[in-house]
């Protein structure tokens, strides 16, 4: 199981965990900076320089070229903490929902989902598509899988050593 909330809430629990691009100046928890989106992705998705959809996008190119069942064993039972509260589209909800759908994870949000999710975690659809054209398709082997909906086929990407095409390292 892994926990999701926010400093306010949880940042002096033991097994906190921040995932947040600028940690509060006191935590005392582990950092893991390698989760967060960058400082300038938050900044232009706040700012509405991108949208919703392109912020999920370049945040998930990030999360799936890390190792997520690594990932998933080193934060079992911790708190993965930022600053948004629960009912904002939050990069701490979607690191667990990719999570979840990606290796089965269970997550929860310390105090519950809000608004944003009123289905179990579990039923939640997740909310990235990736795109490739006919050409990466063809030359890649790729016509097996539904192209429109990477997400859920991480395990097999990542057997055909086929992760980068789709997530690229920065």
């Amino acid at each position: 199981m892994i926990y999701l909330s926010n400093f306010a809430m949880a940042g002096k629990d033991s097994r906190a965990v921040s995932i947040a691009a600028i940690t509060p100046r006191g935590f005392k928890g582990a950092v893991r900076k390698d989760l967060a989106p960058p400082f300038s992705l938050v900044k232009a998705y706040k700012d509405e320089k991108i949208t919703e959809a392109e912020y999920i996008l370049e945040y998930g190119k990030r999360i799936y070229a890390l190792d997520l069942e690594r990932i998933a064993e080193e934060l079992d039972e911790k708190i993965l903490l930022c600053y948004c509260d629960k009912n904002a589209m939050c990069h701490r909800t979607l690191l667990g929902l990719f999570l979840h759908t990606e290796l089965g994870v269970e997550v929860e949000e310390i105090g519950g989902f809000g608004e944003l999710f009123t289905v179990p975690f579990n039923e939640v659809e997740n909310p990235m598509t990736l795109f490739l054209t006919p050409e990466q398709i063809e030359k890649h082997g790729l016509q097996d899988l539904e192209t429109n909906d990477i997400i859920g086929k991480w395990k097999e990407l990542k057997k055909r050593n086929l992760l980068n095409l789709f997530f690229p390292k920065e």
